[in-house]
């Protein structure tokens, strides 16, 4: 089964509860231009809107993840450039923005390189699986550019501000072990091992309670935002609505028969 529209730049399967994304134009370095910024903002609309959505996988063919912005078609633009980037930031944007809010918790692999825009996509998602040998490029300021795709945002939620502008101010390439020990990354596996590695997480989230990880992810979205006598309340009022889903009252019921809890995603 896969999306209700077609996607050139990307595939989009849906089995079992999980939702996988492969970036699939691995001749040009799986770029971020105008048809992919369109096509996963439908992608990323719909799939947040599917019952049948418990857990999104993203991942990439090719030997690179991601280039980031495609520079050969941004060059070509001249004066427009300035309209092409609003035109492209508000799909890519908004299904960024969508992604973190989303119930399904997203799981990234990424292998080989990922520079500029998609690195903010890599840490957008919830868990991050990198292979050893990958490299996580802040490329804006090397080319004149400061940073976009919820970068700002992203990746100081992971590694902090003082960080995460060093990252961007110096153009910095982190290594993996690098990426780990910062926060920016989550996982760190062989080669080899990275999709399979991924692949069992995305699963492992998909049979879980999808309800209670879309709770979860929200509570950690906003707690920059408010006091804490806020959060607390809000914390409160999540847990009292998400304790009266299917899954709620199986995992309750589950520990208490000290067997362990089937999940249906309600």
């Amino acid at each position: 089964m896969g999306l209700a529209v077609s996607t050139k730049t990307f595939e989009c399967t849906i089995d079992d509860g999980l939702a996988h994304i492969v970036l699939d134009q691995p001749e040009r370095g799986n770029p971020i231009d105008g048809e992919f910024c369109r096509e996963f903002g439908l992608c990323i609309a719909e799939l947040s809107e599917r019952d049948d959505v418990r857990a999104v996988l993203l991942s990439a063919r090719g030997r690179l993840f991601s280039v980031g912005g495609d520079l050969m078609s941004l060059v070509k633009q001249g004066d427009a450039l300035p309209r092409t980037i609003k035109a492209w930031t508000a799909d890519l944007h908004a299904a960024i923005a969508r992604m973190v809010r989303m119930r399904a918790p997203v799981v990234a692999a990424v292998h080989g390189n990922v520079a500029g825009g998609s690195v903010s996509l890599v840490a957008a998602a919830d868990l991050v699986v990198v292979a050893e040998s990958a490299r996580i490029s802040a490329a804006f300021s090397k080319i004149g550019f400061s940073p976009d795709s919820g970068s700002t945002t992203t990746v100081t939620r992971r590694i902090g501000v003082a960080r995460a502008r060093r990252f961007f101010l110096l153009g910095e390439t982190l290594d993996a072990k690098a990426a780990l020990s910062l926060g920016l990354v989550d996982f760190v596996v062989s080669d080899s091992a990275v999709q399979s590695e991924a692949a069992r997480i995305a699963k492992e989230l998909a049979s879980g309670p999808t309800e209670a990880f879309g709770a979860i992810k929200r509570l950690f979205c906003q707690t920059s935002d408010r006091s804490f006598e806020s959060q607390l309340e809000e914390e409160a009022q999540t847990l009292a609505a998400i304790s009266r889903t299917v899954d709620a009252r199986e995992g309750v019921k589950a520990f208490v028969e000290k067997r362990k809890p089937v999940f249906v995603g309600k």
